[in-house]
């Protein structure tokens, strides 16, 4: 083989070499196309907010009995109950207090009455020291919860849209408030 031709077959074998080098060391890379942004359904939906501590509202009157033995004792009241108490809805005049009812219960752990009427006797059991004597008093738990409006958007991110409204919701219709003494009177405290 000539000098000539030997360098020709060189010079053939280093560019394949080298072509077949670039081909296996440049990364795979796909378009901008084939790699599109991750995308979500866009959708709407409601979020319930509980807010502050539960409050108390009196159904009836405040009745008391004395424990004249010389151990403790669990005496009955028996009461019958003179206000009606209902729940609230403020906002969105399209959404009733049903529909309130229905997202609070959906989306926590509450069961919220719709209203508690009156003329119901309620009976209290009570334990009471020796000597003292025992109040009690009907009573309602409210709780207040904010209905909001959101909706994900194409970037899988969360926007709020509105606040719908609150609801002050009747969480216990049957609660007690108590108290004991000596003395005179006291007031009882849920």
């Amino acid at each position: 083989m000539n000098l000539r031709n030997r360098r020709a077959l060189s010079a053939t074998f280093a560019t394949t070499a080298l072509v077949t080098g670039a081909f296996t060391a440049l990364p795979a890379t796909a378009s901008a196309a084939d790699q599109a942004p991750m995308r979500c359904e866009g959708y709407t939906y409601s979020k319930v907010i509980k807010l502050g501590k539960p409050w108390y509202a009196s159904r009836g009157p405040v009745v008391s009995k004395r424990n004249s033995s010389s151990s403790k004792s669990t005496l009955v009241y028996s009461i019958k109950t003179t206000k009606t108490r209902t729940t609230t809805w403020g906002g969105e005049a399209s959404a009733s207090v049903g529909w309130g009812i229905a997202q609070v219960e959906a989306k926590t752990k509450y069961e919220v009455a719709k209203s508690v009427a009156k003329g119901r006797t309620v009976t209290n059991r009570m334990t009471v020291d020796p000597g003292k004597r025992g109040y009690t008093q009907p009573m309602v738990e409210y709780q207040k919860f904010q209905v909001e409006r959101w909706r994900e958007l194409g970037n899988c991110k969360h926007d709020r849209i509105e606040i719908v409204g609150i609801l002050k919701g009747i969480t216990s219709s049957l609660h007690f408030a108590e108290c004991q003494t000596r003395k005179a009177s006291c007031t009882p405290k849920p």
